[in-house]
């Protein structure tokens, strides 16, 4: 069997798109700055996400931070960090890459979450 090579984290797929919310922090210049704005969770892994919402950030390459608020199985969640790239998905729908910036607490209880959110979903499968 061959070593991986794999530098970056698995990436969970939703199969089932989970609610989220974005928040561009209060401060920041641009649409949707200090308020909630309803999207779904694409896809995760414990470095970055993909969503998909009807805020248009006017995305310009890395300089945009972003909070992102979901529950998997427990709490909610608000993970801090940037929007990577960024599309059109569709009529008045956009598509974000957003890289997570977790502080090592943040990272082991998205990696718990995550845990049990496979679990579950195994269960039921």
């Amino acid at each position: 069997m061959e070593d991986s090579t794999r530098k970056e984290p698995f990436r969970y797929v939703m199969n089932q798109p989970i609610e989220c919310w974005l928040e561009v922090p209060p401060g920041n210049a641009g649409p949707g700055a200090g308020k909630l704005t309803e999207g779904v969770l694409l896809d995760l892994s414990r470095s970055g996400c993909k969503v998909r919402t009807s805020l248009n950030l006017r995305f310009s390459a890395g300089d945009t931070p972003l909070v992102i608020h979901f529950r998997l199985t427990g709490d909610m969640l608000k993970l801090t960090g940037s929007v990577r790239w960024g599309w059109m998905f569709g009529l008045g729908q956009y598509q974000y890459g957003i890289r997570l910036d977790l502080e090592p607490i943040e990272e082991t209880r998205l990696l718990n979450e995550l845990e049990l959110w496979m679990h579950s979903r195994q269960a039921l499968g």
